[in-house]
């Protein structure tokens, strides 16, 4: 046929006098093999396929474009065939005219055809993007002649990624400003429902937290895919309503749950915008173990920006500036993340901290009370808990938090009683303290609302609290209270209240929270690893053979051990329940040291190659018989209860909670500004060892002599030295941290080729940083006989001065001041009288002039 006849219908169905596209021209002149294919945003978007073939373009729709693996089928239709001139045409053909909207070339290339029928087309595509082997073959008859199956043939590409069907979001921790900010990305926390985005071609998929499909009560988030493309992609964001530009979850309530027949009503009333703010997978590639800062770079580069969704820049390394603008506009907060953070499904990780401007709280709803006055007859308040952990071995159990009686409208009211109507029963689904409330409907703990309140009371209830909406996308059993926790420790400018003996360039937080250790062993063989060298004396007592899984009882008081074979220590084998055990063991001379000192944990769930994080916050959980102290903080504006290790119980559920490092204030809770001795923390920089430490050690301790004071001295248990100098006074914070201050002056001024008295980081080349600083009102140190999270498990232990001089005068290996935790325990009494001064002397404090 020629090439004018098969152009016929190509022409009859185009006024080309209206549209850009090329008329064909009969005399143009066939190549033989090329191919094109159109992206084309017609009334729905869809690719068109041209295989040149006899003169013209033989042409099929693609609906969902390509197919990518050969599982998966996708229909083509084949449509009338095109002049060769369509090989490049780009443009917009007016609305109206057959066709109309924009078209753009997404491939172009050659290909080779192995068959090429009416009914069945077998071809290799060779172009930029489109490759492989594919058969187009007719599957309709009749009127439906024109419907074809497109499959691929070839196996998927070697390296792609699969698309997961369901990945759990990412969450952040309720914490505060990072102290150092740099290294950190901050945006707005959007106060609307979490959502993932699953996007094919032409499909796109919107899932909750809870793992619920949603994508029919939000509509207006369908076309996002137009402007996506051919892209695959997994999405992250949260679907906001906004009230005179403000996010506002309670305007986005009558959205949530709605049937589909009032969809369309609402969605106009009350428009919802997909807020995007992360990109964890993209056309073959799962970018989860990439960096934030390179998953936004990605995001950013798909120019998503539409009516209904886009994606906010975040600020970096300025936190402050915009927590600040947000309490101005009445939002939540915001959330700060770590540039070189990966995305970790389903964890709630520090590497991600929300910050808010007002407390919030989700809670589940066990009952309600009955109304008064104008509420008379109809829902008065709900009666509302959090699930908490407990230490019996069956599980969480929901503990009543209290009324939340404000906050709705009649509207709301109704909703409410025919939602928890089917769910009465009859007896509390509280354990524990129950509500002293009359007229009590107590419901099954099925539904989650949020709520918005002032603060929680010593009793673990919420303060004036008020009724914020539902939330559907959180499962009830997942409802915890939350605490704040504290923010990851700077790396190189510590918060004023980080623990001291964890020095800049000791082993402070990496700033990934993945603190991953190399060796620092010298004699393997001298070190004790082996369970038997973990006893005291071979004798294994209370050692890790006797720590059972499960219930146990210490001193009488009842707890919990749980994975005692974890390993925590990979490089010698100790595990959890060796931790533990040491801990029990060398309790003795370690609970004099902890006993009323507020504590903040360090915890590696994971052991020392694992996360890990600070909390001082003493967790909800605990046992009623562990001891506490409210503290208030300034940077927090709030209380802070923190744990106090009084006995070996406590002890030893603190260990469970894989608390490898224990740090304490120098002060006791009962007078957090009288600090009970003074530390100098000595820390080696670049080029200097444990033996030019010990020097310093000795200057400092022969200068506190000289003025009358006794020192006292310990390994870190890392890289350095501390020393303590006791007071047992009343001393004060203003007194000891000028006078810690002018005696590190003093060891520059005098030694200035080996001291440095000033935290900069690059003043320390080549000397010892005497680091003074510690001793302020709410920091704190490492304590005797802590473990440290080191490769190996090394122990911040007391030394005699002997030791100390050794290896000074090159008398002795440095080594010998690293002992770990089998030798400690072995020497145990001996190095338990060598900090008992620290308890007991009492020394005044002189006048020292620099």
């Amino acid at each position: 046929m020629a090439g004018s006849e098969k152009l016929r219908e190509y022409r009859k169905k185009r006024s080309f006098d209206q549209t850009p596209e090329p008329q064909g021209d009969d005399a143009a002149e066939p190549a033989g093999n090329r191919f094109v294919i159109q992206e084309h945003h017609a009334r729905r978007l869809h690719w068109d396929l041209r295989l040149e073939h006899d003169g013209v373009l033989v042409s099929w729709a693609l609906p969902r474009g390509l197919p990518d693996d050969p599982k998966h089928n996708r229909l083509a239709v084949h449509t009338e065939d095109h002049p060769l001139e369509y090989l490049t045409f780009e443009g917009d053909i007016p609305a109206g005219e057959y066709g109309g909207g924009s078209m753009t070339v997404w491939d172009t290339g050659t290909y080779e055809a192995e068959k090429f029928r009416d009914d069945e087309v077998i071809m290799r595509l060779h172009g930029k993007r489109a490759t492989g082997k594919f058969a187009l073959f007719q599957t309709g008859h009749g009127d439906d002649a024109k419907n074809w199956l497109i499959h691929r043939m070839d196996p998927p590409e070697a390296g792609r990624d699969p698309m997961p069907d369901n990945i759990e979001p990412m969450l952040a921790t309720l914490s505060e400003l990072p102290p150092d900010q740099e290294g950190w990305g901050f945006e707005v926390k959007w106060d609307g429902v979490r959502a993932l985005a699953y996007g094919e071609v032409g499909k796109l998929r919107l899932v909750n937290r809870n793992g619920r499909d949603i994508t029919g009560q939000y509509p207006e988030i369908g076309p996002l895919m137009r402007q996506l493309g051919s892209h695959r992609v997994i999405l992250d964001g949260e679907l906001v309503a906004f009230d005179e530009g403000r996010p506002s979850f309670e305007r986005l309530q009558p959205r949530i749950n709605l049937a589909e027949a009032k969809v369309r009503q609402r969605q106009r009333e009350i428009p919802v915008t997909y807020i995007i703010f992360d990109l964890l997978y993209l056309d073959g590639r799962s970018l989860l173990p990439l960096s934030y800062e390179e998953r936004r770079r990605e995001l950013e580069a798909l120019e998503l920006d539409g009516k209904s969704w886009s994606v906010p820049g975040y600020h970096r390394e300025d936190g402050a500036a915009l927590l600040a603008a947000t309490r101005e506009r009445g939002i939540e907060g915001v959330i700060a993340k770590r540039l070189d953070s990966r995305y970790q499904p389903g964890r709630r990780s520090r590497d991600w901290l929300k910050v808010k401007n007002v407390y919030r709280q989700e809670a589940v709803i066990g009952g309600w009370t009955s109304g008064q006055g104008q509420r008379q007859g109809d829902l008065g308040a709900l009666l509302v808990g959090y699930y908490e952990d407990q230490d019996d071995g069956d599980g969480p159990k929901l503990r009543y938090a209290g009324k939340v009686g404000t906050g709705f409208d009649a509207k709301t009211l109704r909703m409410l009683r025919e939602r928890l109507d089917p769910l009465r029963r009859k007896d509390s689904p509280f354990t524990g303290r129950q509500p002293q409330t009359k007229d009590t409907v107590f419901v099954d703990p099925e539904l989650v609302c949020e709520v918005e309140f002032r603060e929680w009371t010593a009793s673990r209830t919420l303060r004036q609290p008020a009724y914020v909406g539902l939330r559907d996308d959180k499962p009830a059993h997942e409802v915890f209270r939350e605490e704040t926790a504290a923010p990851p420790e700077a790396t190189q400018n510590p918060a004023d209240d980080a623990p001291a003996g964890v020095s800049a360039d000791d082993d402070r937080d990496d700033g990934r929270r993945r603190e991953k250790r190399g060796s620092d062993d010298g004699d393997g063989g001298k070190r004790g690893s082996s369970k038997a060298d973990r006893g005291r004396d071979g004798d294994d007592g209370n050692g890790a053979d006797e720590m059972t899984e499960g219930r146990v009882q210490v001193e009488g008081k009842k707890l919990k051990l749980s994975n005692l074979g974890k390993v925590f220590y990979p490089e010698t084998g100790m595990t959890k329940g060796d931790v533990i055990a040491y801990y029990h063991e060398v309790a003795p001379a370690l609970l004099p040291h902890l006993r009323d000192r507020p504590l903040t944990m360090k915890r590696y769930p994971d052991g020392v190659d694992g996360e890990s994080f600070y909390e001082k916050q003493c967790p909800s959980h605990r046992p009623d018989w562990v001891s506490t102290a409210p503290i208030w903080s300034e940077s927090n504006n709030r209380e802070v209860e923190y744990c106090l290790v009084n006995d070996l119980p406590t002890l030893v559920w603190v260990a469970n909670l894989a608390d490898l490092e224990l740090h304490t204030m120098l002060a006791r809770a009962e007078d957090v500004e009288r600090p009970t001795f003074i530390v100098f923390d000595l820390d080696p920089g670049e080029g200097v060892g444990l033996a030019g430490c010990a020097k310093v050690a000795v200057w400092v301790r022969d200068v506190l002599n000289h003025v009358g004071l006794k020192a006292l001295v310990k390994s870190s248990g890392s890289k350095g030295l501390h020393l303590a100098v006791p007071l047992n006074t009343q001393v004060t914070y203003d007194e000891t941290k000028p006078f810690a201050h002018a005696v590190a002056q003093l060891a520059e001024h005098e030694n200035p080729g080996d001291v440095v008295s000033r935290m900069t980081k690059a003043r320390r080349k080549g000397k010892v940083f005497v680091d003074w600083s510690q001793n302020t009102a709410h920091k704190t140190t490492v304590a005797p006989f802590s473990l440290r999270a080191r490769s190996r498990p090394t122990v911040s232990v007391p030394l005699t001065w002997d030791e100390v001089e050794a290896v000074a005068g090159g008398d002795a290996d440095e080594d010998s001041l690293r002992l770990e935790a089998g030798q400690v325990l072995a020497q145990l009494d001996d190095r338990a009288k060598l900090f008992r001064p620290l308890l007991e002397l009492e020394q005044q404090l002189p006048e020292l002039n620099v």
